[in-house]
This record gives C-alpha cells, structure tokens and sequence, in this order.
C-alpha cells in the first residue's frame, strides 16, 4: 500500500519516520522541498520514493498521507489531497481556525475520505487505563511547559488542544457547561484552566507554560478509586488505604508509551478497509471547537 508522508518535522522524525518505515506491507512515499533533508531521511531510511515537487507525489499512486508540514500549510495540502481522493493523517490541529477545520471535516465527509488527527494520547495505553475508570466524578489533567508563554490562538490550537481532547476522551458524560480562565501579559498567554461540568461530573485542564518545568499528569477519580499517570508512562491506583503501581515498563518503547504504534496502526487499518464507514470525525472537530470557543474567550 502506498502512503505519503508531507513535510519532515520534528515529529515526523521522532515518531512517524521511524514507525511507518518498519511496517510491513506500507511502501513510504515522502515529499519535502527542502533538498537535503530529503537526501538525509532517504539514506537513513532507505526510501526510494522522494519528491520536491507535490504533484508528483500526488500522481504517484498514493491512497493516504500523513501531513507533518507547518499548520500555516495544512488546510491548502489537505484541500489538495481530499481532491485527489486520498484519504489524510494530520499533526494536530488541522488549523488554525475551527471554521476551517470544521470545513474540511466536512469536505472528507462528503467524498467519503477520512481525514483523521494525530491525537495519539487517545491511544497511550496508560490514558486507557484511565478511561477503564468507570463512572468518574471528576479529571484533572496537568501539561506544563518552561518559560514558553505563547501568543494566544498558537498556545490553545498548537499545545492546549491535547488537554481539550483528553478531558473530552475521558469525561464520558454530556458537558453542560464550560469555564475558562487564564493569564496573559504582554500580548502572551501564560497560563489558561479549562472546567467541563457535567451533572456526573468535572473535568479540569491546566497548562502553565511558565511552570519552570515540563511534566504532564492525569487523575481520574471515582467513589471507589482513583487511577493516576504520570508524564503518559506511570501508573497508580489509590483504593481505600491501598496503593497499587503499576510502574512502567522499561522495555516498553518511548513511542508505544505516548500511543503513536496504535494511533499509526489505527489509520492504516481504516484506510485498508476505506470501504466501511468512518465514525471518527465528530470527535476530532470537537476539539477544535472548543479550542476556538477558548480563544474568543481571551479575545473579549
């Protein structure tokens, strides 16, 4: 099967590089006009399909991409590729914007294409030991960052939105009611809490990115436990006086920790079977929903 991969980012390098090149069955076509990158990525990764040009690559025969470019650029390439009939992988947000990205969820809807979002938390084994949780009564999600106060819309969109998503894959209840608050200076947001009420239940989003460290930790409570990861990797249970560690597994790779072997695994599964209807669409545009509904917010 052929896919493309567009754009050769840090994340491409880290996770998707290494991932897709391993897959049995997947002959990797990848685009990036940055000559030397290229070179570098197909000596490494012995791909013997590069390209300079996308409409080469768009001609070549490829049923699915995976976009790693800049998100200035993905609402053009993906409009381009649902064109061709190919079916897109997408570095979250899809935009900046969730008008534009609600547009193109509803352009692969009506072509019948799936257009996904590399939400890749959804498939850490550790957050769906969470999510086994039943009947919750309150989340708490924490991801700091050092001295990286962010312009406002890239700060939500660009780091904010993988808190968003995670309360909204956690909280398995009807949200009623949304409250934000925040910190900003100088034009910079430094800090924003996000609260998702339910009659079940609340959820809580923090992200301070003048914290003086780096460090995520998710806890979901219940009346009869209450389950907490560490950095997406270490796992404890608290039940009445009793405290179970799950630990981490060592020899667990880095990569299948943070759900990226799932979340590829997924998409290629889907776009091996492009005949079955994909159900996946609602979830993503939620997030940047609420991710533009936070924006506006600050903008008052």
């Amino acid at each position: 099967m052929k896919i493309g991969m567009i754009g050769i980012g840090d994340i491409a390098k880290k996770a998707y590089l290494p991932i897709l090149t391993q897959k049995k069955g997947v002959e990797l076509h990848v685009y990036t006009r940055n000559e030397k990158t290229l070179a570098d990525i197909a000596a490494t990764y012995r791909i013997n399909h590069t390209y300079q040009q996308i409409d080469a690559l768009l001609a070549s025969g490829i049923k699915a991409a995976f976009i790693h470019s800049t998100t200035e650029s993905h609402e053009a390439i993906i409009d381009q590729l649902l064109d061709n009939g190919i079916h897109v992988y997408v570095d979250k947000p899809i935009t900046y914007f969730a008008e534009s990205s609600n547009r193109l969820i509803e352009k692969a809807k009506i072509k019948g294409l799936i257009l996904k979002v590399g939400f890749n938390r959804r498939y850490a084994p550790s957050y769906k030991k969470l999510k086994e949780l039943p009947s919750p009564n309150m989340i708490i999600m924490q991801k700091n960052r050092g001295h990286h106060p962010a312009d406002t819309r890239t700060f939500i969109f660009d780091d904010f939105i993988h808190v968003i998503d995670t309360l909204l894959e956690l909280l398995p209840y009807t949200v009623e009611d949304v409250i934000i608050r925040g910190k900003q200076h100088g034009g910079m947001l430094h800090h924003v809490s996000l609260q998702l009420e339910s009659r079940e239940g609340t959820a809580i989003g923090i992200m301070n990115r003048d914290a003086g460290t780096t460090e995520e930790m998710v806890e979901v409570m219940s009346s009869d436990e209450t389950r907490k990861v560490i950095n997406v990797s270490n796992i404890t249970s608290h039940k009445d006086k009793k405290v179970l560690d799950y630990g981490s597994d060592d020899w667990q790779p880095t990569l299948e920790k943070r759900g990226f072997h799932h979340i590829i695994a997924h998409f290629l599964e889907l776009v091996r079977n492009e005949g079955q209807p994909y159900n996946g669409y609602e979830s993503d545009i939620e997030s940047h929903i609420l991710a533009e509904k936070i924006v506006q917010h600050f903008k008052k």
